[in-house]
Parts: structure tokens; sequence; C-alpha cells
């Protein structure tokens, strides 16, 4: 095979590993926030965030360990918040459609 065929071969797979990843960091980083609020208190905050590596769920989401603290309700709810949640892009936007495992 020449250089090129390779390097061309090479790009391919690297473009669609990228594009099979699930979400970025900064993306669910929003969604988990926007679920937060969803689910619990408007004025909910992200204080810390960290995304791990997401598989491929059966439902075409992803499923994605996340760790963060979480402050709401006036700070009466002061929490680490720990899980693997199910991200799915909608109307061109990550959110949060599933939980596998919570704790707090």
């Amino acid at each position: 095979m020449s250089k090129v065929r390779l390097i061309t071969i090479g790009l391919m797979v690297a473009t669609l590993a990228a594009c099979s990843s699930g979400p970025s960091e900064s993306k669910a980083e929003e969604a988990m926030l926007a679920y937060a609020k969803a689910n619990g208190s408007e004025d909910a905050k992200l204080t810390s965030f960290k995304l791990g590596e997401c598989s491929k769920s059966d439902n075409g989401g992803y499923n994605c360990p996340v760790e963060s603290h979480i402050v709401a309700m006036g700070g009466n709810f002061d929490q680490d918040f720990k899980g693997v949640f199910t991200f799915a892009k909608i109307d061109g936007k990550y959110k949060v459609v599933g939980t596998v495992s919570r704790t707090f």
C-alpha cells in the first residue's frame, strides 16, 4: 500500500472515532446543569465537573461516567453528585436522557 493510502485510511479512522465518542466535556456539563435545574432547583450550579470515557448505549445515546459537585436551593443542597448518565443529542444539543447509576 502506498503511504498516501495509509495516511488517508488513518485519517478516516481517526475522524470516525472522533464522531462516535459522545459529548465533549463542555457539552456534557451544559446538559448536566440543565438536568440538575429541571430536577431540582433553578439556582443549581455545578462547582466542579469531570466527564469520564463514554460508551455507546443501546438506545443510540452515550453512557458517560460523571463526577460533579452541585450547589442548589440557596446553598441548602451542597453535594457531590456521581453516576453514569445517558446523554443523547436532541435538536442539536446533548441532553441527559437517562440514569444508569447515581450516588450523592
